[in-house]
């Protein structure tokens, strides 16, 4: 009993640590310093196998502390929170799944298209080559020269008074052309071809400009 007073009223280093030690005699704490048999006198299959009485009080008393049992809490708290996880993933694996495989599908179409886009490419640039400045500026003339051999040989079917297209379109029958009729196609003809000629001549002369 004397023991148990001096050892709850002592002061020091291992109560101020653990204060439940403040209170223990001192047999419990010399049963929580020590094992029943030195560890030379003891056989290795005891030392790992048996569980002395005082190991046994000293694995009870440490297990009872709020350090002890904070630690066993956080412990617990992580296990939950990857358990949750791993049920999150394994709700997750599914969809990402399918992702992965519409990935795979969506850059094997890239691949694709890629390896397309080389002779794409060459096309369109046989394509743009009807565009460009020089291109369109024959096509110009071309048509302008189309429309005077035209004209001209209206006026010759009139003029001789041979048959003639009714119309522009190529495959018009041919018929005898009036006066009137000459006289209205002719002028379309003519002023079409010169505003051609005029558009083709200044182009020629960098003095048409083009915009967007």
């Amino acid at each position: 009993m004397t023991d148990s007073s001096a050892s709850s009223s002592l002061q020091t280093r291992l109560t101020t640590t653990f204060p439940q030690t403040a209170s223990l005699s001192r047999q419990d704490l010399e049963a929580l310093a020590y094992d029943d048999l030195p560890a030379s006198q003891q056989q290795p299959q005891q030392r790992e196998e048996t569980i002395t009485p005082n190991q046994a009080y000293f694995e009870a008393f440490f297990h009872s502390l709020p350090q002890t049992q904070a630690l066993y809490r956080e412990h617990a708290d992580l296990l939950r929170s990857n358990e949750a996880k791993a049920q999150r993933n394994l709700e997750r694996q599914a969809p990402l799944e399918a992702l992965r495989i519409e990935t795979q599908q969506l850059f094997d179409r890239a691949k694709a298209l890629e390896a397309e886009w080389a002779s794409r490419e060459v096309q369109l640039n046989e394509a743009q080559k009807r565009f460009n400045p020089s291109a369109l500026h024959f096509s110009l003339t071309q048509s302008a020269s189309k429309l005077n051999d035209r004209s001209e040989h209206l006026a010759n079917a009139f003029v001789e008074g041979l048959p003639y297209p009714k119309d522009d379109s190529g495959t018009a029958e041919e018929a005898m052309v009036d006066e009137a009729s000459f006289v209205r196609r002719y002028k379309q003809q003519r002023l079409l071809y010169h505003k051609r000629r005029l558009v083709a001549d200044r182009w020629a002369r960098n003095q048409v400009h083009w915009t967007d």
